[in-house]
């Protein structure tokens, strides 16, 4: 027999039980509603009071507003036979969450500035095409002056060894990547062609009073100033060649924009230079120690500490030292950057620091150990023309025996299924080495450049197989970015490498250049040629109807196909109107229409 006593209080334990349990799934369902549309309440919910009229809303859309407000309600809704959601519904339409529709339908969204509506895209990436109706092979390259590869994440430095980037793109340990480096050089130069505008420039350490001494108790510094037939003033330092040692140093112009620092050094003896900068945001203060020691990691922190102001210290390597005479230049405001970002090298992206012209001051360079330094030091806005020709002078002393630049870490594709071992060469790189090289000619007339890009060739006619960057599809050649076997087919590589073959195909030489650079200007004539009847017959091959591929891995794989993101998409229609202003071939310029439609949401038809 149950006694009614503990019947009524199992019953009541039970009523608040289900009391709190439908509480507790009525805030729950409330708070999923705001994770998955975060715009529901915002847009939806307003009424004609809540929208500032500083927005400049069409009366129209303040009517479409109230409308909603009064007529929605919510709905259960589920996509593709499966999963469920909330959504809204009015009297005609249902209303889908935008994350659910940015994910499933590849677009992207956001709210316009005003606040006033959210504006949709099917393409994230801004689509640009080449300026003009020609292309001069010694004008600016696409619109690399718009480039930053110093600031990319995958840029660890600017190496104080060879003056050119070092990337750790596929390997935790800095190394030469010849694609990086000559779209840093390519950059540089149409930099120095597109702004042709004067920059300032500052000369500093003219006068010997200049040179200053460090004030602390226990450094001593020597300063013995003289005058060279060619150098004119020169100061011999000597000091201590600690990093704690302020040694000899120059006070600088503390004008923002001013962040290059050019100067000649001939270090003797633990021999060092620093150049001290200032962020003027947070007033932190950052030494960039610059030392004569081989270090793999390129850029390092410091475990040195100084009293005083809140500063941060870092070592670059310069490798070792010779004595003799160095022409340095070198850019604070890139080596800060990458000196801050070099902190956090476990999330590249999150710990990428960019530091823009106006962000920092140089305050100060100075010297340790034993070392003689020119009595003029340089400051200015930018150094295009020594940055490109450095690139260009990297090529030169870099190309080995098969007329190549390889890379020097692994390349694994497709989760392992394609890679290439340390070693490998590149279309893309050969094709950015011709282009580089054959305007660092049109810049210098060193014919230096022109013998090497003629040496490059010899790659695009030796197999992938036999280490060459050359594949077959249908019988059609095809220059490798990433020379695997089976294929990989990239294209944007491929169209590269065609500019870089045109580039020396329309070299101007004359008279008397050596026959190899006369011959390997015709013989990238005809590579280019080739490449071109390929790109016509198979490009038709990379058309989604709604987007582009990326490679075609898939056809050798058997495997679904690698579709190009939308920022590759915008390269490939770069890259056909490119191709374009040098062909005129109307077929091009047609899928280049095409796909600009695309990016805007058009679609081919169905049957």
């Amino acid at each position: 027999m149950i006694r009614w006593r503990s019947l009524k209080s199992s019953l009541l334990f039970g009523g608040i039980c289900l009391t709190l349990l439908l509480l507790n799934k009525s805030f729950v369902e409330e708070y999923e509603k705001q994770e998955k549309n975060p715009y529901r309440n915002d847009v939806v919910g307003s009424t004609r009071d809540a929208v500032p009229t500083s927005a400049g809303c069409d009366p129209t859309i303040l009517d479409e507003l109230d409308r909603l407000r009064k007529g929605r309600s919510k709905a259960r809704c589920s996509a593709n036979n499966g999963k469920e959601m909330t959504c809204m519904r009015d009297e005609n339409e249902y209303y889908f969450p935008f994350s659910f529709i940015k994910k499933q339908y590849d677009v992207t969204g956001k709210m316009s500035k005003d606040g006033s509506r959210f504006e949709l895209f099917t393409s994230y990436s801004k689509i640009r095409v080449p300026d003009g109706d020609s292309y001069d092979p010694k004008g600016p390259f696409g619109h690399f002056a718009t480039y930053s590869v110093e600031t990319r994440e995958r840029v660890r430095c600017i190496s104080g060894e060879t003056g050119v980037p070092m990337s750790t793109q596929w390997s935790s340990t800095p190394y030469y990547y010849p694609i990086q480096i000559a779209q840093y050089g390519l950059q540089h130069y149409s930099r120095m062609i597109v702004n042709k505008t004067e920059t300032q420039t500052i000369i500093k350490g003219l006068e010997s009073a200049e040179w200053k001494g460090s004030a602390a108790m226990h450094d001593t510094s020597e300063r013995v100033f003289y005058r060279d037939a060619e150098r004119g003033g020169v100061v011999n330092i000597s000091t201590t060649g600690e990093l704690q040692n302020a040694g000899c140093y120059v006070f600088l112009e503390p004008l923002p924009r001013l962040h290059v620092l050019s100067f000649d050094w001939f270090p003797v003896e633990n021999a060092s230079f620093t150049i001290l900068v200032r962020i003027i945001e947070s007033d932190l203060l950052v030494l960039l120690n610059y030392v004569g020691e081989h270090d793999s990691r390129c850029v390092w922190n410091d475990s040195v500490s100084f009293p005083g102001a809140e500063q941060v210290s870092f070592s670059v390597s310069l490798g070792k030292l010779q004595n003799q005479w160095y022409s340095v230049t070198r850019d604070a405001l890139v080596d800060a950057s990458r000196a801050l970002s070099s902190m956090n090298t476990s999330k590249k992206k999150e710990g990428n620091v960019v530091l823009h012209p106006g962000d920092i001051k140089v305050v100060s360079l100075g010297f340790r150990g034993r070392v003689s330094v020119r009595q003029r030091i340089e400051q200015s806005e930018s150094a295009h023309r020594k940055s490109f020709l450095t690139a260009a002078d990297w090529l030169i002393s870099n190309q080995d025996e098969k007329g190549g630049w390889a890379v020097p870490v692994e390349r694994a594709i497709a989760d392992r299924r394609l890679v290439l071992p340390a070693g490998w060469y590149s279309a893309m790189a050969q094709g950015h080495g011709l282009s580089l090289l054959t305007r660092a000619y049109a810049a210098t007339h060193n014919i230096t450049y022109l013998v090497a890009a003629s040496k490059a060739l010899d790659l695009f006619g030796t197999d992938a197989s036999d280490g060459g960057i050359r594949n077959t599809l249908f019988n059609y050649v095809w220059y490798e970015e990433y020379p695997t076997s089976p294929g990989s087919f990239v294209l944007n590589g491929f169209m590269y490498s065609l500019i870089g073959l045109f580039d020396l195909s329309n070299v101007s030489i004359g008279d008397d250049v050596p026959d190899e650079v006369r011959i390997g200007s015709e013989r990238a004539s005809v590579l280019f040629s080739e490449g071109m009847d390929s790109l016509r017959a198979l490009l038709p091959l990379y058309d989604t109807g709604s987007g582009s591929i990326y490679d075609l891995r898939h056809v050798g794989l058997r495997t679904a196909p690698n579709l190009a993101r939308w920022d590759y998409h915008a390269v490939h229609v770069y890259l056909l109107k490119w191709l374009v202003q040098i062909t005129g071939d109307k077929t091009l310029n047609e899928t280049a229409d095409r796909w600009i439609a695309y990016s805007w949401g058009k679609k081919a038809k169905h049957n």
